[in-house]
Formats: structure tokens, C-alpha cells, sequence
């Protein structure tokens, strides 16, 4: 079954109507159509009601912006891939800009103990691989948040994310979590609001195809519920 989508103009009366209930203390409705990053910022500006800081008016605005424009959906999709850009530049920093070179791999590779390192001691080779102390990392990789918080845990195999993904918001609550096999995300992969609801579901088959996503608003209410593909 696949949703109904909005126009950008459903979409902004939408949210014109939604903003207003907000700051006249009437609560945040439900199934608005109004993405992740929308709906949490309209979140908490109904923590206040009337009262709302102006900061908080503006960032809800912007928010919804993103959502018209794309760039919640792309910020999401390009998180991932700026942490390990910056892990490689704080590895290439640590090393005065020279990267250790990669020693060769055996064809059949020798059992490697799995350990846990922090991302900046981890460095991407030219095929974009995870490499540590001159090899293809095995083991789980540990990101940090500004609070100290565990952020993201990712576990590979030879260089390539392999088994089991999580990721944090910055107070601990979770936000991802899924499974890789050689880099493909397989089976159910799942993600949280920032208030710990759960804000999406997707099902990949065996070989990282998309079979189905479920959404749902910060309330709990399902917003999509889409077939990407059948078996």
C-alpha cells in the first residue's frame, strides 16, 4: 500500500495551520504529513505553547524549509558519509597529512581479533575501505558526541562495513540501528525520534534491495506505509 503524498502547497497550509495551534497552546496534531525534522522542532515548540522563544519559532520554520526543498532527506542520507570524511581528516591531521600505506591483504585472510578503536584512529584507503594501523580494520569502530556520548558504533570486516549499525542522538537515546552484509544494509533497519518513538522502518532483502518503509510522525502515527518492491 502506498500513501498518499502532499503538495508543497497541502504541505505549507498544513504547517501554517499547525504552527498556529502550536503557539495558541493547542497541542501538535497528528499525521500531518510533516517530516521527521519538522515534527520534532514542532514538538518543542509545544512544550511551550503561547510562551515559545522566537528561536525556537524560527527553527521550526527552517525545519519545514528543509522539508520542501530536500534537504532533511539529503542532510540524513549524507551524515554518515561527512563522519568518516571527518575521521580521515583528523587520522591524516594526527599522521602530518600522510596516510600509513595499506599492507597487502592475503587471499585467505588469517582470523583478525575483533576490537573496538575510536574513529579517529581510523583512516579511509583510495577505494574508500576503513583501514587501521596500516590494514583493513575488522572489529567495531566507536564515535563520539561533543557530551561524550557514544554517537555511532559500526562493526566491519576488512575494511568494509559488516554486521551490526547503531547510531545515538546526543542525550543517548537511539536513533538507528540496522545490519550490513559487505557493505549492503540487509534486513530490518530501524530509526527513533529524538523522543524515542520509532520514526521509520525499512526491510531490505538478502542482497541490499529495498522491499518496504514504514513512517511514523513524532506522535506515533503512520505516515507512510509504502511496498518498494515484492518478493
Amino acid at each position: 500500500m502506498r500513501g498518499d503524498r502532499l503538495t508543497d502547497d497541502q504541505l505549507t497550509r498544513t504547517f501554517v495551520a499547525v504552527l498556529e495551534e502550536v503557539l495558541s497552546g493547542q497541542g501538535l496534531r497528528t499525521c500531518t504529513g510533516l517530516d521527521m525534522e519538522t515534527d520534532d522542532a514542532l514538538w518543542e515548540l509545544a512544550k511551550y505553547g503561547p510562551g515559545a522563544p522566537l528561536a525556537l519559532v524560527d527553527a521550526a520554520r527552517a525545519a519545514f524549509a528543509g522539508q520542501l526543498d530536500g534537504s532533511n532527506a539529503a542532510r540524513w542520507q549524507a551524515e554518515l558519509m561527512r563522519k568518516f570524511d571527518a575521521r580521515k581528516q583528523r587520522a591524516a591531521e594526527a599522521r602530518g597529512g600522510a596516510e600509513p600505506p595499506l599492507k597487502p591483504l592475503r587471499a585467505t585472510p588469517a582470523p583478525v581479533r575483533a576490537i573496538r578503536i575510536k574513529g579517529d584512529q581510523t583512516y579511509l584507503d583510495q577505494y574508500g575501505r576503513t583501514c587501521y594501523e596500516g590494514q583493513l580494520f575488522t572489529g567495531e569502530v566507536e564515535e563520539h558526541a561533543d557530551n561524550g556520548h557514544t554517537e555511532l558504533l559500526g562493526t566491519y570486516f576488512l575494511g568494509i562495513e559488516h554486521g551490526r549499525q547503531q547510531e545515538w542522538w546526543p542525550d543517548g537515546t537511539k536513533r538507528a540501528e540496522g545490519v550490513t552484509n559487505m557493505g549492503a544494509a540487509v534486513g530490518e533497519w530501524r530509526y527513533w525520534h529524538a523522543n524515542g518513538r520509532l520514526s521509520e522502518l525499512v526491510v531490505f532483502d538478502e542482497n541490499g534491495r529495498e522491499m518496504s518503509r514504514k513512517c511514523w510522525n513524532a506522535a506515533g502515527e503512520v505516515i507512510v506505509d509504502d511496498v518498494t518492491r515484492r518478493a
